[in-house]
């Protein structure tokens, strides 16, 4: 097999394989949505896991090969840019539609209830957590749903992934042989279209009812690693990237995209809609995450190398 065939495939794997994978979680139809919201909310938790690995175990390695110095302040600038945004879009746009309201990603349409409120008693004794009566503690999860249905965050989480996925696509394109292509397309293939389908269920839970968004965000995402490779086969004169700083501070600021979407937006969103309506709920969030992690892990530890 040519090179360039083999380029050409990898184009096609990659771009076709993600949007399949991107779109999957759409099918999942209303009722099923509304009858198994717990399910759609440890999906979305496996899918926290899986960008948090992607972010500090996959991108931050790769961008610290070429930047040791300052990769984690990249990181951590990529994690404050976003913040930055959010902040921003909150301040002139927090008025209208946040709050507790009805949760998407479910299709529950159902209001998100506080069934807690600050209660301290008499004695002056600590709130009861969960409407306890008994036993009273302290609450560890904020029993209300953050406000960050807004589109800062996905839009974030999306330019993260496009970043990603160009330059994973820009390295299959600058590769010399078949077989160095073809190994690297399994390498990311392995893992980008476990990323594509948690992608999607994100999509599903912010997007809900709006399939052009969802597939222009999901054609963005798998066109990332098209491009890339398009770039680096086409362009001869471009192989002097591979050395190129930007390469790896563009790859930590991603990271830290990805850090930021995961901690502050998606994980604390699902355990706050769920502490109060079923305790077990908490475990199950806990191993999806897990999951998550440990799969992107071994995918990037075993078929990434």
């Amino acid at each position: 097999m040519e090179v360039t065939t083999a380029k050409a495939l990898s184009m096609l794997a990659l771009g076709v394989g993600s949007f399949i994978t991107g779109m999957l979680p759409a099918s999942f139809t209303e009722g099923a949505r509304r009858k198994h919201p717990l399910l759609i909310s440890t999906l979305l938790c496996f899918g926290a896991g899986v960008l948090l690995s992607t972010s500090l175990l996959h991108m931050l390695p790769e961008a610290r090969e070429k930047l040791p110095l300052h990769s984690e302040l990249m990181l951590c600038v990529g994690f404050f840019l976003v913040y930055l945004v959010d902040e921003i879009v909150h301040l002139f746009y927090g008025g209208m539609g946040h709050g507790p309201h009805p949760n998407p990603g479910y299709g529950s349409g159902e209001q998100t209830t506080l069934l807690t409120r600050g209660l301290r008693g008499n004695d002056g004794e600590m709130d009861r957590c969960c409407g306890d009566t008994g036993t009273q503690r302290m609450c560890h999860v904020s029993h209300t749903p953050p406000c960050n249905r807004s589109s800062s965050g996905v839009i974030g989480l999306l330019c993260a992934l496009f970043v990603h996925s160009l330059l994973e696509g820009l390295a299959i394109g600058l590769q010399e042989t078949t077989a160095q292509v073809l190994l690297l397309l399994a390498a990311v293939a392995s893992h980008k279209y476990v990323v594509g389908f948690c992608l999607g269920v994100e999509l599903c839970a912010t997007f809900a009812g709006r399939l052009c968004m969802h597939i222009t965000c999901i054609l963005l995402f798998s066109g990332g690693s098209v491009v890339g490779i398009g770039i680096g086969a086409g362009v001869d004169s471009i192989g002097s990237i591979k050395d190129s700083i930007a390469v790896p501070i563009m790859q930590a600021l991603a990271a830290g995209t990805l850090l930021y979407v995961t901690v502050s937006e998606v994980l604390p969103r699902e355990r706050a809609t769920w502490h109060e309506r079923k305790r077990i709920a908490g475990i199950a969030q806990l191993a999806a995450v897990t999951v998550g992690f440990a799969l992107m892990y071994l995918t990037t530890t075993y078929l990434g190398k």
